[in-house]
């Protein structure tokens, strides 16, 4: 991919790219006032998110780059070098890293340079992390050093103050999505509203997906048992109305310690097959799923280790910019994304009766569906299309060497 732009920024993270985080090769690929070059530990799927200027620290792989990996994981940070160098040689304006815990890596190298720092905070780093004491001494130095601080909303905003970032570096942007790939996919929400209303109930089988199999916060029991639930209810509310049944089906994306228990509590249920375990997809594939659906479930919750999301999950942004309604949890920055009522459904942590009556609300109202669905596009099209959010970030970027220059 070619770089352009008139600001030079280094951006530190730790793999280029876990598909999970996506929204960072937007924040890269849509940012066309910038020539970005990425700092990282090592590469993974690189095929998947093609960029011209990615710089690892461990080239080989396997067993030869475990040494290496180790000493990272151990020690928290990285040797100056090889990014020293390759710093020297992109002569960036502007430090990113991406997460708090990258910045901390590569504390020495930046305090060694004078070169300012942004860090946007996603979620662990700024809860579970910071209730350690050695992490919060850490990240103290960070906030320190630090220009600016990015959140994604007020709650995580918040969340950062009080754990000691001063009120000034922080700044809110909303988390961006390409909104033009998303709107690219068939099955969109023009789409679900042509059926609806040709057919007066559109597909009857109705797809309810969920991502997040490998972390407490995702809430993925929740998820599982709603679901079992949400099928006895709508089983037993249509017992004796031959024609009016509706097929529910849980789609659910990724792997990870949750999978095997859920799978259990379906089968138990005796609803097993009622379940599809996609595992862990490239996005592309993703976003063909998303595509079929017609609910995604996000019903987070704080982990007993104090991991939240620390803003909400991306996939409740990308599922109202495809026109899919959201059911999920009043937890964290997601009520200040999905509108309760308008765009999606929400309730209470943890509150398995209220969430399998949303996943039945839901689908037995193909109408109110499509309606939620229509007014979430409108909403995240705009407030979280990729290229209005990279304008703001290159605005920090911009507002960061005025006053450095001025200090």
């Amino acid at each position: 991919m070619e770089r352009t732009g008139d600001l030079n920024v280094c951006h530190f993270v730790t793999y280029y790219l876990p598909v999970t985080q996506n929204w960072i090769y937007s924040q890269l690929a849509h940012n066309a006032e910038c020539r970005s070059a990425v700092l990282c530990q090592r590469l993974v799927n690189p095929g998947q998110f093609p960029f011209d200027a990615v710089y690892p620290i461990c080239r080989s792989r396997g067993q030869l780059s475990l040494p290496g990996r180790l000493f990272h994981k151990i020690f928290e940070r990285y040797p100056l070098e090889p990014h020293l160098s390759t710093i020297t040689r992109v002569k960036p304006d502007i430090l990113h890293g991406h997460f708090l815990l990258e910045s901390w890596r590569n504390y020495r190298l930046i305090k060694r340079l004078n070169i300012p720092l942004v860090t946007t905070c996603y979620g662990q780093d700024v809860t579970s992390l910071l209730r350690k004491p050695f992490w919060a001494a850490r990240s103290r130095k960070v906030f320190e050093l630090g220009a600016a601080f990015i959140v994604e909303g007020e709650y995580m905003g918040e969340t950062l103050a009080a754990r000691g970032c001063q009120k000034e570096k922080i700044q809110v942007i909303k988390l961006g999505v390409d909104a033009e790939r998303i709107c690219r996919i068939d099955g969109n929400i023009n789409n679900r509203i042509d059926s609806i209303n040709n057919t007066g109930d559109g597909d009857k089988k109705i797809r309810v997906l969920f991502t997040g199999l490998n972390r407490e916060k995702k809430g993925a029991l929740y998820a599982a048992e709603a679901f079992v639930k949400a099928l006895s209810i709508h089983t037993n509310s249509h017992s004796n109305q031959s024609g009016n049944g509706i097929d529910l089906e849980l789609h659910l994306l990724g792997d990870g310690v949750y999978r095997g228990r859920i799978e259990k509590i379906l089968a138990d249920a005796g609803v097993r097959q009622k379940a599809v375990f996609h595992g862990v997809t490239p996005y592309s594939r993703y976003l063909e799923i998303l595509k079929g659906a017609d609910i995604v479930l996000a019903p987070s919750v704080h982990a007993a280790d104090g991991d939240t999301e620390g803003g909400a999950p991306v996939v409740v942004i990308e599922a109202l910019c495809a026109g899919v309604p959201v059911i999920g949890s009043n937890h964290c920055d997601i009520p200040n994304i999905v509108s309760n009522g308008s765009t999606g459904l929400l309730s209470a942590e943890r509150d398995v009766e209220a969430l399998s009556r949303d996943i039945v609300t839901l689908a037995e109202n193909p109408r109110l569906r499509a309606a939620m669905g229509e007014r979430g596009a409108k909403y995240a099209r705009v407030e979280h299309d990729i290229s209005r959010q990279v304008q703001k970030i290159t605005g920090v970027y911009r507002e960061v060497l005025t006053a450095f220059a001025g200090g």
